[in-house]
């Protein structure tokens, strides 16, 4: 329900952006109103005014260097159940079985509930066969339930020491032609084709398409997007004030 109630919000919002702003006819100079808000070029990107960012409740963050661990997704198969244990396997590639070691984490969700496991040991007697690496894991099973022959989804985070370019997820917009961003070139905002990697919590890795020091906006992105998506299908981007004065 939250979640619709903000992409209804921010459509909204986008509807009062793209709107017309012309006077009314016979108007005096007086009364009339002033053009201000976004207008789109596809050379510049987004020219926001202050008035409008600050309307827009515009938030802009500088692009850092972070530690991000990444997490690898495992789809897990069941393949013996007992009391107190339920003893899954996935196949992964070998540079992925490369990231993973005994007694590693393992965190699963199976029928509305969560399973922690560890890692028990590898299996490669199939790898010079298929190329691929088996990997075993024993979950705890509190409920005694038999899952046997079942599939579910694990991941693991796995631990590293570099630090790599980072941003917020909220920062992050996700569409039809992929992932990007709105960085900050001057007084404009450009749409930023980019490359994400691992995401830990509220963090996302960038790993093509942004340097550290970049400056993005961070809020309200999808406002934004839908600002220039109604400028390039022919809209009017602008928003109507009265003029100073008045």
């Amino acid at each position: 329900m939250k979640r619709n109630f903000l992409y209804v919000t921010s459509a909204l919002l986008a509807a009062l952006l793209t709107c017309g702003c012309k006077s009314k006819p016979g108007a005096s100079p007086e009364a009339e109103t002033v053009e201000i808000g976004p207008k789109y070029s596809a050379t510049d990107g987004l020219l926001v005014p202050n008035e409008t960012r600050q309307s827009l409740g515009v938030k802009i963050v500088e692009v850092t260097e972070e530690k991000v661990p990444a997490t690898l997704a495992l789809q897990m198969r069941v393949y013996e159940t007992g009391k107190e244990s339920i003893l899954t396997s996935a196949t992964v590639t070998l540079e992925e079985a490369k990231l993973l070691r005994r007694d590693q984490e393992v965190r699963a969700e199976f029928k509305d509930s969560i399973l922690l496991g560890k890692v028990t040991r590898m299996n490669d007697t199939f790898q010079k066969a298929t190329g691929m690496a088996e990997v075993l894991v024993e979950f705890g099973n509190a409920s005694g339930a038999s899952v046997t022959d079942a599939f579910f989804p694990a991941s693991v985070n796995l631990e590293s020491e570099a630090t790599v370019v980072a941003i917020p997820r909220a920062a992050l917009l996700e569409n039809s032609e992929g992932h990007s961003v709105y960085t900050v070139s001057g007084k404009h905002f450009v749409r930023t084709p980019v490359k994400v990697g691992a995401t830990s919590g509220d963090l996302v890795e960038i790993k093509d398409g942004l340097y550290t020091g970049d400056e993005v906006v961070l809020q309200p992105v999808m406002s934004l997007w839908m600002t220039e998506l109604a400028a390039v299908k022919g809209g009017q981007a602008c928003c109507v004030v009265p003029a100073k004065g008045k």
